[in-house]
Order: C-alpha cells, then structure tokens, then sequence
C-alpha cells in the first residue's frame, strides 16, 4: 500500500508500506522542518534534556519565529507558546492537503 499526500502548492509526499517516504516542494518540506521543532520543544518541555544542542531554542529561532513573525521569550512560557503555534502551522499544512491511498 501506498499514500500520496499533496499539499496545497503542489508539493507531495510519498509513504510506502516499507516505512519509507519521500518529499518534495516547499510546503512538504516545511511540514518535515516543522515536525522535528515540535520534538525538540516536546521532549525539552516533558523532560528538560535537548534533541539537538540548544535544540529547542534553535527550533524557534530558525524554524518557528520566520513563519509565525512572532519573538518568543526564552522562558517555559515562550517555549510553550512556540509549540501551540507549531502545532497549529502542522494543523493548518495538513487540513487543507489531499490524501490518495493506493491499495
């Protein structure tokens, strides 16, 4: 079996019965980028260890901040907002993309 994602500007992503995927275009891409900041915020949050070295901050900075325009502070607080908007961008990529399963 296979799922074929297509995202609102025409990206795709591509998930085999294999455990392997592929993607490709702008919004696929910044789904993946978005998704690895809601780790490195979630497992900081949950257990106050990093993904990656200053990972969760890096997330917001680099990740995060440039899609929402928003200045998170560097407290919980800002930490936790981050992740609510994170989720909400996933939320958002994902409501409006077209799932085709192939049987």
């Amino acid at each position: 079996m296979k799922t074929e994602i297509l995202y609102q500007d025409g990206s795709t992503a591509v998930f085999g019965d294999g455990g392997g995927s592929s993607h490709d275009g702008h919004l696929a891409i910044e789904r993946l980028r978005l998704i690895t900041a809601r780790s490195a915020l979630d497992i900081y949050l949950r257990t106050g260890m990093q993904l990656t070295r200053n990972g969760a901050h890096l997330a917001i900075v680099n990740v995060i901040e440039p899609l929402t325009g928003k200045r998170y502070a560097r407290s919980r607080k800002g930490k936790e907002q981050a992740l609510a908007d994170c989720c909400a961008l996933i939320e958002s990529i994902e409501s409006n993309a077209v799932v085709w399963e192939d049987e």
